[in-house]
């Protein structure tokens, strides 16, 4: 039987977020940028939507720059979302968790800040582009999407670079054979694509000022602004 998405990551929920800082060469300036965009973009009181939200650690970093924020929480492995809701167990904000498929967004004009980190890149570019679609539709106007994921190289050779990369960097780094292992087993699941594209289609789903904020190898911050309520047009 084939390895599904929810499988493979309720079976690495308890140790996913131990390998987080080792298996991301660039951790730490790559969510600071998702986080940054976050917490400017969040008002006093915001709503944020954190879409294939995993553990929660996405959502626990924005939540110590905005602590009043209301956070809620989706993704297809209930294992992973059962950490995450250990993670706020006791903690302020009060934190709302669905098992969901990122497909299944349907809600518009509701948060103030939909975000995603490590995620998308699981759908073909078919589902990319309805996601971007969905998470456009839910942001406020004013609000902004946020997507910080891994890209595709934009050619056959960088695509391989960027691989070589990642994996002599892991090494570097101390991870074990079978943590490689495990991690490439899970990104046999990935459809990763460009970032050309991607941006195009955060345009397409009628968001302005889309920009990558942040990019290092195949990591990469994506975000766009929904115009309206003092946003600007593009």
């Amino acid at each position: 039987m084939s390895l599904t998405i929810e499988a493979a990551f309720n079976r690495a929920a308890r140790s996913y977020d131990g390998l987080r800082r080792q298996l991301i060469p660039c951790f730490d300036d790559f969510y600071a940028a998702a986080i940054d965009l976050a917490a400017e973009f969040a008002p006093s009181g915001a709503r944020i939507l954190d879409l294939g939200a995993g553990t929660g650690l996405l959502s626990a970093l924005v939540a110590e720059r905005r602590p009043d924020a209301a956070l809620v929480l989706t993704d297809l492995a209930g294992d992973m979302l059962a950490r995450a809701q250990e993670r706020f167990a006791g903690r302020e904000p009060k934190v709302e968790v669905r098992v969901m498929n990122h497909l299944d967004l349907a809600e518009a004009d509701a948060y103030d800040v939909v975000m995603s980190a490590l995620s998308i890149h699981h759908l073909d570019d078919a589902g990319k582009r309805a996601v971007y679609a969905a998470m456009a539709c839910a942001a406020k106007p004013g609000g902004v999407v946020i997507n910080a994921d891994q890209v595709a190289g934009d050619t056959p050779e960088m695509e391989a670079r960027y691989w070589r990369h990642w994996h002599e960097a892991i090494q570097r780094a101390g991870v074990s054979a079978q943590d490689i292992a495990a991690a490439i087993e899970r990104q046999t699941l990935d459809h990763r694509t460009p970032l050309g594209p991607q941006l195009d289609w955060l345009r397409q789903a009628g968001l302005a000022e889309v920009e990558c904020r942040y990019k290092n190898v195949s990591f990469a911050v994506m975000v766009g602004r929904k115009p309206g309520a003092g946003a600007k047009g593009g």
